[in-house]
């Protein structure tokens, strides 16, 4: 276990992530003793702490930020491969810090070190980048029933909002982006004296894991990309055709023609300026057929639900709109991701690549979706959180990882679909490519996905 200190080590290294930083001011990284806020129901020792690290690596004055971890670690009575498995939830935005509670005992985990950190931003980290502004003027906004372009004017007000709070703070909203979190995975990893990593990567962290494998291969056992979102893939122009060709292939598997497809295209399209409403809990909400085209949405989103779509797309032909009341409540709540985070991270690596016009097009080509936003993140949201783009100072890495890949993609994953893990599979030689029959987004965390897992890893030590 770590020392009960409050410095446990201090390291002086030379980052090597990127050309203008290499070996000009060393890093100062501390581990710093205490509890991390997450209760060990694993069985295992935990070696737990915070990494403290800078702010923004491009400011030679940077405020530091505290990352807590966990190490989860099998007991020496049992027969154990070497190499740990480090595994980060996506998002952007989500925490990791539960994740060793849920994992240690699957397949994949029972014989295998875990180690986690939250990242930079999000819900255990200093600061976690919340931004329940957003949220409360959601719910107000639905509250007086408004709808559209009203509601989306209250959600750019709390995003300003939300980011005058964090800059009045001294927050360096530029330090929030993949490249910096790649850098805070190789403090940790010495901090450690980890010999190499297992990189574990879901959704958005699979760019996370497989850039930090490309930056450090020597570091680098093997890679698990879950539902992976490719750096080099544009999500926003792609966002409206994979919706669309998911939802296509979901009903010609289910139903055995595209009938109830080209229904429900005509259907929504037809309900273009249409408002509904419901009445919970005494208050009347409204909603337009965006909050219907969420309701299928959320259903082909978990592999259980995914046989039902054509069921609940009839139902909402037929002007029955059972299940509403889910999307709507789920509204009504507020978001445990790292608004904040996730906003940085999105507009300054991602938006910067993409065109706005380009966009525009793909959403016309699809009427039904033309005033869809698959994203809470958009070119509007960036005028209200300016962030510098990450290319200012970074350079994306662009070497091949050439060690063992293991990738799963969901057959019906609207949102990471299967042909970004055969982009993937073309980026990285030695990866192999697993789809999951009737399965949407994260198979990993299904029986078959941990003992496929399990198998990959049984000849890595």
């Amino acid at each position: 276990m770590l020392n009960r200190l409050v410095m446990l080590k201090y390291i002086t290294f030379c980052l090597t992530l990127i050309s203008f930083l290499s070996c000009q001011e060393p890093e100062k990284v501390f581990i710093i003793e205490g509890p991390v806020p997450m209760k060990n129901t694993t069985g295992r020792v935990w070696d737990q702490g915070w990494l403290q690290v800078p702010e923004n690596r491009t400011n030679k004055s940077s405020n530091t930020i505290e990352l807590p971890f966990v190490f989860a670690k099998v007991p020496d009575s049992i027969e154990k491969a070497t190499t740990p498995v480090l595994i980060m939830s996506g998002g952007p935005g989500s925490s990791s810090l539960h994740m060793p509670n849920g994992v240690t005992n699957k397949a994949w985990g029972e014989n295998r070190d875990v180690l986690v950190m939250d990242q930079r931003g999000t819900k255990y980290a200093k600061p976690f980048l919340t931004c329940p502004e957003v949220d409360s003027l959601r719910i107000l906004g639905l509250q007086k029933g408004l709808w559209g372009k009203a509601l989306d004017s209250l959600y750019l007000k709390g995003v300003a909002s939300c980011h005058e709070k964090w800059t009045t703070q001294n927050t360096d909203l530029n330090g929030y982006n993949t490249l910096e979190s790649v850098a805070d995975i190789e403090s940790l990893r010495k901090a450690l004296n980890i010999d190499k990593l297992i990189l574990y990567g879901m959704s958005y962290s699979c760019n996370l894991m497989t850039a930090y494998a490309q930056t450090y291969p020597e570091n680098t056992k093997a890679l698990i990309l879950d539902s992976p979102l490719p750096h080099h893939v544009n999500y926003d122009e792609d966002a409206f055709e994979n919706i669309d060709t998911t939802l296509k292939n979901v009903v010609s598997h289910y139903t055995g023609s595209l009938e109830l497809y080209n229904q429900w295209t005509d259907h929504i399209s037809f309900l273009k300026d249409s408002i509904f409403s419901i009445s919970i809990d005494s208050i009347r909400y409204s909603y337009t057929r965006n909050e219907l085209i969420d309701r299928v949405l959320d259903q082909m989103s978990s592999h259980g639900s995914l046989p039902n779509t054509p069921i609940v797309m009839q139902n909402i032909i037929d002007g029955n709109h059972v299940g509403i009341e889910g999307i709507i409540n789920s509204y009504l709540g507020y978001t445990r991701q790292a608004k904040g985070m996730r906003y940085s991270v999105w507009i300054s690596e991602e938006l910067p690549e993409e065109s706005e016009i380009v966009i525009r097009q793909k959403k016309k080509a699809l009427p039904w979706l033309s005033d869809y936003y698959p994203n809470d993140v958009s070119f509007a949201t960036q005028d209200v959180w300016p962030v510098a783009s990450i290319y200012d100072h970074w350079d994306w890495p662009n070497e091949s990882f050439e060690g063992p890949t293991y990738i799963l993609s969901g057959e019906f994953d609207p949102w990471t679909p299967p042909w970004y893990g055969a982009e993937m599979l073309e980026k990285i030689p030695n990866a192999i490519l697993k789809k999951y029959p009737e399965h949407s987004h994260l198979p990993g965390f299904t029986q078959q996905g941990f003992q496929d897992i399990a198998e990959f890893l049984a000849n890595i030590d």
